[in-house]
């Protein structure tokens, strides 16, 4: 009797191992691009064990690469149902949900009435916002709470826009046209005042603090092109940055002060580029066909808008891995990105029934699987099915 017993183990043992050996080559070949292969190894698996989550896990992944969507989708139902933690491996959850167009991660919009919200940006705390909004078509800048909440307006008169905070919180630079031309202006939080920090004839805008407090870069016309200047706070002396006849824009620093990233149109397309803080090593950074503008570097994520999908999303690019994800998904256009210090959220703004509405994003706030299988079933027409009560 215990030479049968050991005989059953040991081939259930053998079983077991062939079984793990055979979804792991699958996973290997599915890392080579070898989906085909995988998938054929993977049905026979499935046949003896229907109810593995590996499996289905594998078959999802490989099919989706291939583009067969309703059978990745039909797999990826099968571990919701088994509530299977490889629900949640990124890996699958984002190619599944880039078939489905909806967005990876959670966005609330921020409430200010019917004000067009133009652009906004969050502070050191993350709670508070600086935002361009206007009644109508002239806009002022507000301190609001992330419910829409306003703490304080602190602009009365003229167009000003492109808010932005010092790093300790106690400033805000913004842009005015009260002295008849485009100008940078910076209000002191405590002290509730105002200086004027550029004082030319031309247009000066988008300006971005440095992470030390010290300086703020920003995009000025004085030389007849569009370039990149910074500028120092106490001494308000302007140096040019980019030396070129194209356009140059949209700078922000690195959270380590060590690069500055901007946009630019030499190439054609506007892309995304890097450089030192005195303008030397200039190198691209980003570059598609299309249009990538607005971007700002946390660590190794580069967030900017684009319209390589038709109209302008909010994307991000990993710089060491090479990853793209689209993090905004609709028909109407999403600009202004702004990436909080931390690099969790992000706010926006978006174009809704001709009125702009700011939205933040939330990225530590993924969207739940159980939700991208409600939308599966709605996709393939599932019925959920009715409880005793309903049918009664």
């Amino acid at each position: 009797m215990r030479k049968i017993l050991k005989i059953i183990f040991i081939v259930l043992l053998l079983v077991t191992c062939g079984k793990k050996g055979d979804i792991k080559d699958a996973s290997e070949a599915i890392k080579r691009g070898r989906y085909l292969e995988a998938i054929k190894s993977l049905k026979t698996a499935l046949m003896n064990d229907s109810l593995n989550p590996e499996i289905h896990y594998n078959l999802s992944l490989a099919y989706i690469y291939l583009d067969s969507c309703l059978r990745a989708y039909e797999h990826f139902l099968k571990l919701v149902e088994l509530n299977s933690p490889l629900k949640d491996s990124e890996d699958l959850k984002y190619p599944i949900i880039k078939s489905l167009k909806i967005e990876p991660f959670a966005s609330s919009p921020i409430p200010m009435g019917k004000m067009n919200q133009f652009k906004g940006c969050f502070g050191p705390d993350n709670e508070i916002l600086a935002v361009a909004a206007a009644k109508k078509d002239i806009a002022d800048i507000y301190l609001i709470k992330l419910d829409g909440t306003v703490i304080k307006k602190i602009t009365n008169r003229g167009m000003n826009t492109d808010p932005a905070f010092s790093p300790k919180g106690d400033k805000i630079a913004y842009v005015s046209n009260i002295d008849g031309d485009e100008e940078i202006y910076i209000y002191d939080i405590k002290n509730d005042s105002t200086i004027k920090l550029t004082n030319n004839d031309y247009t000066d805008f988008s300006p971005s603090f440095s992470p030390d407090g010290k300086e703020i870069v920003y995009v000025t016309n004085r030389d007849g092109g569009w370039e990149i200047y910074k500028i120092n706070l106490i001494q308000k002396q302007a140096f040019r940055l980019t030396k070129n006849k194209f356009w140059d824009g949209f700078p922000s620093y690195t959270p380590d002060g060590k690069f500055i990233v901007f946009s630019s149109k030499r190439n054609g397309s506007e892309d995304i580029y890097i450089m030192k803080p005195n303008g030397s090593d200039e190198r691209l950074l980003y570059y598609s066909k299309f249009d990538e503008t607005d971007p700002h570097l946390a660590g190794n994520n580069l967030y900017f808008r684009s319209n390589m999908d038709g109209e302008f999303e909010i994307y991000s690019f990993n710089i060491k891995t090479k990853e793209l994800t689209r993090l905004t998904y609709n028909d109407v256009p999403d600009w202004n990105p702004r990436v909080s210090s931390d690099g969790k959220r992000i706010v926006f703004s978006r174009k809704v029934k001709n009125l702009w509405q700011l939205y933040f994003i939330n990225l530590e706030n993924p969207v739940p699987a159980e939700v991208i299988a409600q939308r599966i079933k709605d996709v393939m027409g599932i019925v959920a099915p009715s409880s005793p009560e309903q049918r009664e």
